[in-house]
């Protein structure tokens, strides 16, 4: 419980400091990527991978629907959203389904909130971390997971530098 405690006040203060930033010049855009996953519930400890999209709205605000395989889902699909507080930091919100074991017994939904930081970017190449809070049933149950995901994403238009 203590690792789950202290990645979501990690997390939060995180979220804090971005939020107290000024606003600047941000950078929403066309990707598709993949990548991997850590993350944490009161069960334990878990890992995975990630495909995931990025539809630009405008320069701030892009979609984000996601397919992936993480512990303790078997699969989830995630549909949200992202708003760049700047071109290297943004923030999170959706809503995901998933399978929560091959029985069929812990399938449910939840949402996610996160904050992300991009690690590294080029004209097209960008690789990302992201930090998030989901709150999903497992088991009939309400269940906190934090986790970070590092993504490397394709950009169809080109980024600015």
């Amino acid at each position: 419980m203590s690792i789950l405690y202290k990645t979501l006040r990690l997390t939060l203060i995180t979220c804090g400091l971005v939020f107290s930033a000024s606003f600047v010049y941000a950078q929403a855009k066309n990707a598709i990527g993949v990548g991997l996953a850590l993350n944490s519930t009161r069960e334990g400890a878990g890992f995975g991978g990630i495909l995931q999209g990025e539809v630009k709205i405008n320069r701030f605000i892009s979609i984000t629907p996601a397919l992936g395989a993480e512990t303790p889902y078997v699969v989830y699909a995630s549909f949200g959203g992202r708003y760049y507080f700047s071109p290297d930091i943004y923030g999170s919100l959706g809503a995901l389904g998933h399978i929560g074991n091959l029985d069929g017994d812990s399938d449910g939904y939840g949402g996610t909130a996160g904050i992300g930081f991009i690690l590294l970017s080029t004209t097209r190449d960008v690789i990302d971390l992201g930090f998030h809070c989901d709150y999903i049933t497992l088991k009939d149950n309400g269940t906190p997971l934090v986790g970070l995901r590092l993504t490397y994403n394709f950009s169809f238009n080109k980024l600015n530098q």
